[in-house]
């Protein structure tokens, strides 16, 4: 029996970008780390400030302290500005007006055998075993590859019938569990003819 394909036709807009750039694991293995670095720079200095009052109350202990807060108190807030969704649609905007390939009308064909993007009639197909899943917002399916990176977008506003959702749900996931049954599974580069990056992250 033959397998179906879907194939959809969209232009990418800024809040894509964004988007993607939001599912990055290092930008939110850094939130975890900055969050459980606050925690400890609130413990720590609430102790220090206690240790120090009940034993040198009459010397400037507070100086050293202070600085030292100053330091890791910095260090925890940059980390979580620049991983802020305010930081990262900067980054985004800016991205976007530096990559006018990104705003081209793109069609993407969801097949058994790959996953194809078509840009001004250049081509870059990805075999499936190139991805390890994907995920899903209330606006776009965001394949990632076998290393967790966002690798391909697909907005849903690209589907012409909300029905096409659930269709491209379960072609993405029945293709994908595919790939990994498959005694080839190991990860290959896409083919031909374009950079993944004119398409995905």
């Amino acid at each position: 029996m033959m397998q179906p394909t879907l194939t959809l036709r969209y232009v990418h807009e800024a809040d894509d970008l964004l988007e993607l750039l939001t599912q990055i694991v290092g930008r939110k293995r850094l939130r975890r780390r900055a969050l459980g670095q606050a925690v400890v720079v609130v413990v720590t200095l609430w102790g220090l400030l206690v240790v120090l009052a009940v034993a040198g109350p009459d010397r400037q202990w507070w100086i050293p302290a202070a600085l030292l807060a100053l330091v890791l108190v910095g260090r925890v807030v940059r980390a979580l500005v620049v991983t802020s969704r305010w930081s990262l649609r900067r980054r985004a905007r800016a991205i976007w007006r530096r990559a006018p390939s990104r705003r081209l009308p793109r069609e993407t064909e969801i097949g058994p055998d790959a996953l194809t993007v078509s840009v001004e009639g250049t081509t870059t197909s990805y075999d499936w075993s190139h991805f390890g899943s994907f995920t899903e917002s209330d606006r776009q399916f965001i394949l990632l590859d076998r290393t967790d990176r966002p690798s391909v977008m697909i907005p849903k506003r690209a589907l012409s019938d909300a029905a096409l959702v659930q269709v491209c749900r379960d072609l993405l996931t029945q293709y994908l569990a595919d790939a990994s049954d498959s005694p080839d599974s190991p990860s290959e580069p896409p083919s031909p003819s374009a950079p993944p990056d004119d398409h995905g992250a």
